[in-house]
């Protein structure tokens, strides 16, 4: 589709709000815990805390660091940054030390917006980095207890900024071509790196996947966000596609991974109609002893992305609520996501789906790459489409890797099936290469999840003097249950070829996974 279709010149992702707040101004933007902030509240102060950061010297073009969990401030800082031309970066409030120190340098990063709690972590490398003004939103008094290192801003609070509008901002107006966020990698990979996004990308993310559900709209319906919104995938679906359907966020700032329990309370009470999640989060609610059809009755959009679904988590789901969880595929350097399976049947196990509205897709012949590979075969999957990011931040030869003729080489290795349903078969860097033969970690993965005590695995390459690389598997059993590794072992070797059958199975207490649920391969030994 043509791109005008999608996203206007002069559009911006502020857009996205005031039009919501001007449409049901008192509808509900916010929940969290027992306060609830409408829309034209939050517009307004959107606009007063733009002003604020102008009088605090941020102009157009300006980064700006949010070190954030998903909290209002969040929300507030994103848009009002949005508003006047600054350009937002995404940091995760786990990134620390040298990797924290690289993602602000990098970005030249004028400012940031963090909270008190995160203070003795951040005054260890801001007086390396660029920060220039330090905005704070206290929660503990923090910033009265830890003086600031030498060398370093003084904190400035948030709650001190909220100016009344003035002409100087008003006049600014940020347009679709403009850098809107910088988005830095997982990771997984190597050396995270800055995504460059703007504004046309992430509104052509929104609008394709508004289009996705194609149903009755629910007046400010909730959506749970427990994926951060510093995740692309939580910063596009969980906030600007909420704004834009004028639903309510009902945020969660933290969530403890070995107590779910409140996640589970938090859908039986506010009864959200979307719940966006990684799929370990949907391993483990699932998991949950005595979980009940009745506490997910109000769930009619269930999606899960960032890494793949496991099939026991799908069978599971559909058994309670006779809905599927719907499976997407995306990319930090897509804006969101490219594939998702149908709406509202959803799409065969382990698909990803089609490719969404505003997307073409096709399977590169690793060989040949001009060549597209046959139905059923696997191929790399390449994207092209208004979602796809301007280039990576201060590295030109690696987007010229990645980026030829418009389309976006994701490096995972897919198939599609006589329907139009891709299937990733695993990411092109982690193929595990012994004896020749090519060994795909997710399908020895698939195997060994079929196993009734298998939590989780993961599997991957270990170097070999005489076949190269080896298959070695790290298992998590389920609490209270038990299997050998011959015993798993065994059941490889019924269902895979020899090659692929892992020459050793370590058993951990888990799997090393980033925010998003990718295994990070790197970690494993």
């Amino acid at each position: 589709m043509d791109q005008t279709a999608w996203v206007k010149e002069s559009e911006s992702l502020p857009e996205l709000l005031f039009a919501t707040a001007a449409k049901t101004p008192n509808h509900i933007a916010i929940t969290i815990s027992d306060t609830r902030i409408p829309y034209a509240a939050l517009a307004t102060r959107v606009r007063m805390l733009a002003q604020g950061f102008f009088e605090q010297g941020i102009r157009p073009g300006d980064s700006v660091a949010l070190l954030l969990p998903n909290t209002p401030v969040y929300v507030m800082a994103t848009y009002a940054l949005l508003q006047i031309g600054a350009v937002v970066l995404n940091v995760s409030p786990a990134s620390q030390g040298s990797e924290l120190l690289h993602i602000l340098t990098q970005s030249q990063a004028v400012a940031i917006v963090t909270l008190d709690v995160f203070l003795p972590g951040l005054y260890r490398v801001l007086d390396k980095s660029p920060i220039k003004r330090l905005f704070l939103s206290s929660l503990q008094g923090l910033e009265q207890k830890i003086p600031p290192q030498q060398g370093t801003p003084p904190p400035i609070l948030i709650d001190t900024l909220f100016r009344p509008p003035q002409p100087d901002t008003a006049q600014i107006r940020p347009v679709a071509d403009d850098l809107a966020v910088v988005q830095f990698t997982s990771g997984s990979t190597g050396t995270p790196k800055g995504v460059l996004l703007t504004h046309r990308n992430i509104l052509t993310s929104v609008r394709q996947s508004s289009v996705w559900m194609n149903a009755p709209e629910t007046p400010n319906a909730g959506v749970l966000c427990v994926i951060p919104f510093f995740h692309v995938f939580g910063m596009t679906i969980g906030l600007h596609l909420t704004v834009a359907k004028g639903y309510r966020m009902i945020l969660v700032p933290r969530m403890d991974a070995l107590d779910l329990m409140p996640i589970l309370r938090l859908i039986e009470t506010e009864k959200p109609l979307s719940f966006p999640a990684v799929p370990t989060l949907w391993a483990a609610l699932l998991s949950l002893p005595g979980i009940k059809a009745e506490s997910l009755q109000s769930l009619h959009v269930a999606s899960s992305g960032g890494a793949s679904l496991p099939a026991w988590v799908q069978d599971k789901y559909r058994a309670l609520t006779g809905l599927p969880i719907y499976e997407a595929y995306g990319l930090s350097e897509a804006a969101g996501a490219t594939h998702s399976a149908s709406f509202p049947g959803g799409s065969p196990l382990g698909s990803i789906g089609k490719p969404l509205a505003a997307i073409e897709a096709r399977l590169a012949d690793p060989s040949d790459p001009s060549r597209d590979v046959a139905k059923g075969e696997v191929g790399e999957l390449w994207v092209r489409g208004d979602v796809v990011m301007r280039g990576y931040l201060g590295q030109d030869a690696e987007t010229a890797r990645v980026l030829q003729a418009g389309w976006l080489k994701t490096r995972d290795l897919a198939r599609c099936d006589g329907e139009g349903n891709y299937y990733i078969v695993d990411r092109s860097d982690d193929v595990i290469i012994t004896s020749g033969f090519n060994v795909y970690p997710s399908e020895v993965e698939s195997v060994l999840s079929k196993h009734p005590a298998v939590q989780d695995v993961a599997v991957f390459g270990r170097e070999d003097r005489l076949r190269g690389q080896v298959v070695i598997a790290q298992v998590v059993l389920r609490s209270e249950q038990n299997a050998t590794a011959e015993e798993l072992a065994q059941l490889c070797r019924d269902n895979l070829p020899d090659y692929k059958v892992p020459r050793s199975i370590l058993f951990a207490d888990r799997v090393p996974r980033n925010p998003a649920g990718k295994t990070l391969r790197k970690a494993l030994h």
